[in-house]
């Protein structure tokens, strides 16, 4: 069950190539229709409603789009479910008030519920796709502190850390010279009005210091799962801003070795820290808080 991500991402589904005319002409449609999307692609737990929450606050997005691959991974789905989630997303200026000035949407994804239908998501986008990081200790603990606390086993598929995935998917920006950004997490939560600065800039978009703080919203739905996952974003819907990373980082030797998940937490480490090395990084220049 707990099978490193190259054994198991042989078994995510992509859609049959006959197929792929009709959905491009959909997503094409979803293009004109918003003229701005933004996709994210994140790992769990790095912070990544917090970060799409930023995109919320900017009069230039009207809609949000959670996880619409979710239904594909956890509930065998097709591509038809997904374009419907697009077509349907959250409309932020009923939802708590917003006032938006143009109809832009913001995505976000995981790495192993968009799998093989990577290109798809890339497709979409009309800004530099935006990957997240974060220490893959931190996000590791924080994902099996999170399924104790929605009743599940702590353990879980090895490729739902998702750090196998997101290597691919940023190699398979580079092999089709897709534009794209890489963000920690980290960065992000310590020095907020530096780094979304330079990401809105990257993204062709003007970044406020008011968007920093914002609303709870706690009326808002994000869980597509019949409120399996509600409880993973109770924080940040709670939240009037981006909190500080403040965590401790666990050692290595913390983690289990039960069914290679420390091996796993090891080889993820490496991963995140070759891409922090990455030029498409968006280094804090400062702290500006």
């Amino acid at each position: 069950m707990y099978l490193d991500g190259e054994v198991e991402f042989a078994k995510l589904v992509a859609d049959p190539r006959k197929d792929l005319p009709a959905i491009h002409k959909q997503l094409e449609a979803l293009r004109r229709r918003h003229r701005d999307v933004v996709a994210i692609v994140s790992p769990p737990r790095c912070s990544s409603t917090a970060f799409a929450r930023m995109f919320w606050e900017h009069p230039a997005f009207r809609y949000y789009s959670h996880e619409p691959f979710e239904v594909t991974y956890y509930d065998g789905l097709g591509m038809d479910a997904v374009l419907e989630k697009l077509r349907a997303p959250l409309d932020l200026s009923r939802c708590y008030g917003a006032q938006p000035q143009g109809e832009g949407l913001v995505i976000k994804e995981m790495p192993y519920q968009v799998g093989k239908r990577i290109d798809l998501l890339f497709s979409l986008a009309t800004a530099p796709v935006v990957f997240l990081l974060r220490d893959p200790r931190l996000n590791i603990a924080s994902r099996m502190h999170n399924k104790v606390v929605g009743g599940e086993p702590p353990l879980y598929p090895l490729i739902e850390s998702g750090w196998r995935l997101l290597a691919r998917h940023i190699d398979r920006c580079r092999q089709r010279g897709v534009d794209h950004i890489l963000v920690d997490a980290t960065d992000f939560r310590s020095h907020p009005q530096d780094v979304f600065t330079q990401v809105f800039d990257r993204l062709g978009f003007q970044f406020s210091r008011a968007q920093l703080r914002w609303h709870p919203c706690t009326d808002i739905e994000l869980d597509n799962l019949d409120g399996r996952h509600r409880h993973l974003y109770r924080r940040v819907l709670q939240s009037s801003g981006i909190q500080p990373a403040t965590e401790s980082v666990p050692e290595l030797s913390e983690f289990p070795e039960e069914d290679g998940l420390r091996a796993h937490v090891a080889r993820c480490l490496e991963l995140y820290q070759q891409l922090r090395k990455s030029p498409q990084r968006i280094c804090p220049r400062h702290d500006s808080n």
